[in-house]
């Protein structure tokens, strides 16, 4: 492939984003799909060993691409700091959310009414994980990481975050505040956290850890509520504060939160002089 062609920035996402979609989908649809159906294991455990397979794919796939397509180490997927990363993205995604659901229970607008077995969260983890490791890859590892190395930090951060959350138009109770709130939230945080690290072990584990509490508390997540939950709860109140039918993503609240936390990361970001500036007449 001529080289102009391959450093390309438009050229360089679309054919990433065909491979990451497309290699994990055919191995699931002719491989692994005939053969776990001819193994009768158990259901859960099925799908459990299934979903760690395709990460591996998704992550294999990124990085034999971006490695032959770029010519460099992947860094961004560096193994030492998986689980240094994993676990503070992991734990500021489910704790960011757990703060969100304390000020409904205090205004009184979140009720738990029953616990169910933890066994209940086993198909939520596997889909979350799956879930996290395939947008993040895409919309951090793909989008943004090549649109802030050739068009800055900032305009990056714009640019992914508003694809990311419009997306989700096909979600139940989606409306133009639900993508600009899933923009504002996990679109930004991710985004910064990955130019504060260089890595995307922390944006996956932050979106994972993030959507894994809304199934612990019970509470809709992203329009979705067919997944089973720990905790089976209410929520009621005014849409603007909980959220309405697309659940505590829509709230004020979690765009508040949110948004301060990025200033806070962003600020951090700036100080350590990791904000990419855009080349020169661009």
């Amino acid at each position: 492939m001529n080289n102009s062609i391959r450093k390309n920035p438009f050229v360089r996402i679309i054919f990433g984003i065909l491979g990451c979609f497309l290699v994990p989908a055919i191995v699931k649809i002719l491989v692994l799909r005939p053969v776990f159906g001819l193994l009768n294991l158990d259901e859960q455990i099925s799908k459990g060993i299934q979903g760690v397979i395709i990460i591996g794919i998704i992550l294999g796939t990124y990085k034999l691409f971006y490695k032959k397509f770029e010519h460099r180490e992947i860094s961004e997927l560096a193994g030492r700091y998986f689980f240094r990363d994993s676990a503070t993205g992991f734990g500021i995604g489910f704790a960011l959310i757990s703060i969100v659901t304390g000020i409904f229970y205090i205004m009184g607008y979140y009720s738990p009414i029953t616990v169910h077995p933890v066994t209940a969260l086993f198909k939520p983890v596997i889909i979350f994980s799956v879930m996290g490791v395939w947008e993040e890859i895409i919309f951090r590892g793909i989008i943004y990481r090549i649109t802030e190395d050739s068009l800055g930090t900032i305009r990056a951060l714009l640019v992914s975050s508003l694809i990311f959350g419009f997306v989700h138009f096909s979600n139940s109770g989606f409306n133009w505040l639900s993508g600009m709130a899933i923009a504002l939230e996990l679109g930004l945080l991710t985004g910064i956290v990955y130019t504060l690290t260089g890595r995307l072990w922390m944006p996956i584990a932050l979106h994972i850890g993030w959507n894994f509490n809304f199934v612990v508390f019970g509470t809709t997540v992203s329009g979705a509520k067919e997944f089973p939950s720990f905790i089976q709860s209410r929520l009621t109140g005014p849409e603007l504060i909980t959220g309405g039918e697309f659940g505590p993503e829509n709230s004020l609240i979690t765009i508040l939160i949110s948004v301060v936390l990025f200033a806070v990361l962003f600020h951090t970001a700036s100080r350590k002089g990791k904000l990419q500036i855009p080349p020169k007449g661009k």
